[in-house]
């Protein structure tokens, strides 16, 4: 196996398992709600109460449906794009997961969800990496 081969399998195991939460925060239900709570961004206090966390099931989903989207996008130009040796392929991974990061970081940071915040500096770790040495090593999807 080719360094870029194992650089992009890493990609893609990374991307599917997001792709397997963002279906657990869209069918999960109550569970989503509790892996939420368990990460620190739940409701606390007084405003735990039952009418919230039902409530809280519905922006769970939609989270879910977006994240689904978009590492299906991702996958789909790590398969496509990006196997084929279309230049374009890595920047525009690595300017989409960017933008998530830096704004999705900032607000919860902005917001005092610093827990949430940490949260995502290991799933951009586990993108960046394999994303930066494809860009170094240019585009390709392993087909050599």
């Amino acid at each position: 196996m080719t360094s870029r081969q194992f650089w992009t399998r890493w990609l893609l195991v990374v991307l599917w398992v997001l792709f397997g939460y963002s279906l657990l925060l869209v069918f999960g239900g109550p569970f989503a709600g509790r892996l939420f709570a368990a990460f620190g961004f739940g409701p606390s206090g007084p405003a735990d109460t039952t009418a919230v966390r039902e409530y809280l099931n519905l922006p769970y989903m939609v989270l879910g449906a977006v994240l689904a989207g978009w590492t299906l996008m991702m996958i789909s130009v790590v398969c496509g794009p990006l196997q084929d040796g279309s230049p374009w392929a890595v920047p525009v991974l690595i300017r989409s997961l960017s933008l998530w990061f830096v704004l999705d970081t900032t607000m919860s940071v902005v917001l005092g969800h610093p827990t949430h915040a940490l949260f995502n500096v290991p799933i951009a770790a586990a993108l960046a990496l394999p994303l930066a040495r494809l860009r170094s090593r240019g585009s390709g999807c392993g087909a050599e």
